[in-house]
């Protein structure tokens, strides 16, 4: 696949500036959490891959494998290095443990409701699995309720507008029902 493919719909500098102010703020906003800490390096690989992923599924509706699936390995190394310094290692195991367990929840909505949730998401949940479940399960809970709650707000949103939406693009309000947990866990 090309560079183009893997980046669909991040093609016009509006939309590639607009990914990469996401990318920044959600950068800032980890930065002010964690500050100079250990875990700050995997939590900016968040900032990276939650702004490109849901720039791309709001543009087109999609979620690019290439992008999602290079992320697992990565992310997983940078929780394990996150953990290092402590010498804890519970947390790089309750992200595995969450990423399996988020992924499933998404599944098994996605085959309940094939309309509403894809497999794009269903990847997609597996990576914020880990990095809400390397903090502990409450954020796990938390961006969960919150990605929903979103998406709720913003269909009730579009219908009192007089837009019906057929289909909802979830990365963009997983991906910020992710954020508000990471920071709402100090």
């Amino acid at each position: 696949m090309t560079l183009a493919g893997v980046f669909a719909g991040i093609d016009t500098p509006g939309r590639i500036a607009a990914t990469v102010a996401g990318s920044l703020a959600i950068e800032a906003a980890v930065i002010w959490r964690f500050g100079w800490s250990a875990p700050l390096t995997a939590y900016s690989g968040l900032a990276v891959v939650g702004a490109v992923v849901s720039a791309t599924d709001l543009a087109v509706r999609r979620i690019s494998n290439q992008v999602v699936f290079s992320a697992y390995p990565i992310t997983a190394v940078l929780l394990v290095l996150a953990s290092a310094p402590s010498g804890l290692w519970w947390p790089s195991a309750r992200a595995g443990i969450a990423t399996a367990g988020l992924a499933a929840f998404y599944l098994a909505l996605g085959l309940a409701f094939p309309a509403g949730v894809g497999l794009g998401d269903v990847k997609w949940a597996g990576i914020l699995g880990a990095y809400l479940g390397w903090l502990g399960w409450s954020p796990v809970i938390t961006g969960t309720l919150i990605a929903f709650l979103a998406a709720a707000v913003a269909v009730l949103a579009a219908g009192l507008a007089g837009r019906r939406q057929s289909s909802l693009p979830m990365a963009p309000f997983m991906t910020v029902g992710a954020v508000v947990a990471v920071l709402a866990n100090r």
